[in-house]
């Protein structure tokens, strides 16, 4: 029963339309054949031309000067290699992030160095200074 309403539901994308009669659309779908034919025989006709053109080079041995090609070639690879090295190095914003970074981690190291030596300076100077306050008091 699902599938029935399933059915029922769809709706016809050529509702509405013209009814395409048989003959109209067999000829058009002809001509589209014809047409796919005629394209299909145009390019058997191209890869003979070719196959015979290379035929041709290959049994005439004609050299073909290809320095030209071979220096453009090498000048394109030598340019992407240099621009995948580019690519792969981190950018300008991330090597200052880094070295800020370490910077601020070092200064607060250092920070930190710098307090505990200051409050173990203090301990020592109250002490010594308690010292020299009993002194005095005893002369």
């Amino acid at each position: 029963m699902d599938d029935n309403n399933r059915n029922s539901k769809r709706r016809n994308k050529f509702a509405g339309k013209e009814d395409i009669s048989r003959e109209t659309a067999d000829s058009i779908l002809s001509a589209q054949i014809d047409r796919l034919r005629e394209i299909s025989r145009t390019n058997d006709e191209t890869a003979s031309q070719v196959r015979e053109s290379v035929n041709i080079l290959y049994e005439k041995q004609i050299s073909v000067d290809t320095a030209k090609f071979e220096q453009l070639n090498r000048h394109f690879i030598n340019e992407m290699e240099n621009k995948l090295r580019k690519v792969k190095q981190p950018s300008k914003g991330l090597k200052w992030y880094i070295a800020m970074w370490v910077i601020t981690l070092a200064s607060t190291f250092l920070a930190g160095y710098f307090i505990h030596e200051y409050r173990e300076w203090k301990e020592k100077a109250v002490y010594w200074h308690q010292r020299y306050e009993e002194i005095k008091v005893e002369k």
